[in-house]
C-alpha cells in the first residue's frame, strides 16, 4: 500500500495557530543571537589568532567577521524561508471595529427612541 502523499497534500502546510506563530517568532528570535554570535566570535577568533601567528595584524580578523556575517546572513535568510512556509498563506482578515461601534450605537439609540 502507497502511504506517501499526494503532490496536493505535500504543497499545503498545515495550519498555524496564533499561539503557534508566536512561539515560532520567539524561537526564531531565541536562534537569532546564536547564529550571528557564534561564528562572529569563532571566526574573530580564530582570525585574531592568525593574525597573531602571521603578523598580518587586522586582515584575518576582519575576513573572519566577513565570514561569519555571510554565514549567519544564509543561515538567518534559510530559517526565514522555512517559517514562511509553515505560516498560512491567506490570513483571515479582522474584523472592522469602526462598524462595529457604529452597529453598536444605532442599536443603542434605537432601544431609546420613541416609537411612531
Amino acid at each position: 500500500m502507497d502511504t506517501t502523499p499526494t503532490e496536493s497534500q505535500a504543497a499545503t502546510p498545515p495550519d498555524v495557530s496564533p499561539m503557534d506563530s508566536t512561539w515560532l517568532g520567539l524561537n526564531f528570535a531565541w536562534e537569532l543571537g546564536y547564529t550571528i554570535a557564534i561564528p562572529a566570535v569563532i571566526f574573530g577568533i580564530g582570525g585574531a589568532y592568525l593574525d597573531k601567528y602571521m603578523n598580518t595584524s587586522p586582515l584575518c580578523m576582519l575576513s573572519g567577521f566577513v565570514f561569519a556575517f555571510l554565514i549567519s546572513t544564509i543561515s538567518i535568510t534559510k530559517k526565514i524561508r522555512q517559517i514562511l512556509n509553515q505560516m498560512p498563506k491567506v490570513l483571515p482578515k479582522k474584523p472592522d471595529p469602526v462598524k462595529k461601534e457604529i452597529n453598536e450605537s444605532d442599536e443603542f439609540h434605537e432601544f431609546f427612541r420613541p416609537k411612531s
